[in-house]
């Protein structure tokens, strides 16, 4: 056996393997006589079945099998003892035209192309500068989410008329012409629910409050949905090539108008909000309420810092992938999602993925970063108690958390997930002590100003 290992540039090599007769033969040898001895042939004893026969029957199939062994044995040993870090997988060359006449017991020769990963410097020290937050509260933070939650826990009752931009009014959407006419092929009698607090317009807002059931509102119906194409799409069912045409004008009959009538500050709310006997009167309450915004916004600053930066060690570490490999890589594997037509597209967006990963990789590398199965158990049991919380269950009971991720666990890929997720954890962490960081207070609007100008500026 003989591997060969040819550079084309530094993203891009072929790889020769060589597979003789003699490498191979006596392994199939063994093969076809394992075989005699449990073929069972018409007219034939066991064991004494022909050789010639025995490799007529299965030769062709035993040979490719052992010879693709040996050749993926010898393949991967070679990239691993000469640490050749690769991305995809190799695959047949399009350059080299391998030698595979199995159909004769000669010498074989593969030749595959591979895609190398690049060479990644980590480019990260105290001279990178970063912000942490430190949000301060304020009163009426928690009066807000005291609000809120009272809503969200509160008795839904019909009203006859509409009294505050709280109250929730249901129209019946007709897409109008300019005669104020259904439009032919246009909207008919789409059932829509509004929350006149969500909608910017001030004009809009005004035809909504102090409505009564059976009225008709002619609304614009792009600033009813504050221009939000896929809110409009989904409120009017329809495709999003469709928005761009519609009418502006839409006829609006009021079919009902609900109130949401917020729950009693008792202990009956007290422990459905946060757990039977966890607080017992209103100050208590409060006082476990600004408990949970705090560590709330400490994780929301936390993000916020992860974010900028997970975009700084973009900035520092401008990749360049074997491109052109990996789309036809893609391609070959993955045909039902990858073809002509889309991959470059989609490939853009792996590439920024791949990219991410390589650094972490390095990070993790010269960090000496590990996975531990404690690690990994703390983890799984916030992801699922971070899970239920999403569906609606504030204080999720412990025993609650276990059972459900003992049936997360029964997903084979689900481990990997969450060790991916500590690892990404992990190389945030050592990243935040290797750069200097400052500390800046501020409030909660503030905070979410500064988080507009990093998105604002990403998106440019």
């Amino acid at each position: 056996m003989n591997v060969t290992f040819e550079k084309k540039d530094d993203l891009n090599a072929i790889i020769s393997v060589e597979i003789r007769n003699e490498d191979y033969q006596e392994n199939i040898t063994k093969q076809f006589k394992d075989y005699r001895k449990k073929a069972k042939i018409p007219g034939f004893r066991p064991g004494t079945v022909p050789l010639g026969m025995v490799k007529q029957m299965v030769g062709k199939s035993v040979l490719f099998e052992e010879v693709n062994r040996l050749t993926s044995e010898q393949l991967y040993k070679y990239l691993q003892e000469n640490n050749i870090d690769i991305l995809g997988q190799p695959m047949t060359s399009v350059e080299k035209e391998s030698v595979t006449d199995f159909d004769n017991y000669g010498d074989f020769t593969f030749h595959f192309d591979l895609g190398l990963a690049p060479e990644v410097k980590l480019n990260v020290s105290t001279e990178d500068k970063l912000t942490r937050y430190e949000i301060e509260l304020d009163k009426k933070e928690v009066e807000t989410e005291i609000k809120n939650l009272r809503r969200q826990n509160g008795k839904l009752e019909t009203m006859d008329k509409s009294e505050t931009e709280n109250d929730s009014v249901v129209l019946i959407m007709t897409e109008v012409d300019k005669k104020g006419e259904h439009k032919d092929g246009g909207v008919f009698e789409q059932e829509v629910t509004v929350l006149p607090e969500v909608v910017k317009s001030k004009k809009v807002k005004k035809q909504l409050v102090g409505v009564s059931t059976d009225d008709e509102l002619d609304l614009n119906v792009f600033d009813l949905f504050n221009d939000n194409e896929m809110v409009i799409t989904q409120s009017l069912g329809i495709e999003k090539e469709a928005v761009a045409g519609l009418s502006k004008t839409f006829k609006g009959k009021v079919k009902e108008i609900r109130r949401v009538v917020p729950a009693e500050l008792n202990q009956e709310f007290y422990d459905l909000v946060m757990g039977p006997g966890t607080v017992k009167d209103e100050a208590e309450f409060e006082t476990k309420i600004e408990e949970n915004l705090g560590s709330y916004y400490v994780a929301e600053a936390e993000k916020q810092l992860e974010a900028e930066i997970n975009r700084m060690l973009e900035d520092k570490h401008h990749l360049v992938l074997p491109d052109d490999f990996l789309k036809r890589w893609l391609k070959e594997t993955k045909p039902e999602t990858y073809n002509d037509e889309n991959v470059d597209e989609l490939f853009s967006t792996e590439s920024v993925v791949l990219r991410k990963q390589l650094v972490r990789e390095k990070i993790a590398e010269e960090q000496n970063i590990e996975v531990s199965d404690e690690d990994i158990n703390q983890t799984s049991f916030a992801y699922t108690a971070q899970m239920l919380r999403q569906y609606g269950l504030n204080n999720p009971d412990p025993a609650m958390i276990q059972n459900f991720e003992a049936k997360n666990r029964e997903d084979k890929n689900y481990l990997m997930r969450i060790r991916d997720v500590v690892v990404d954890k992990k190389v945030l962490d050592a990243v935040k002590e290797l750069i200097t960081l400052k500390s800046k207070k501020l409030n909660v609007d503030k905070f979410y100003e500064e988080v507009k100008k990093f998105n604002d500026k990403g998106a440019k």
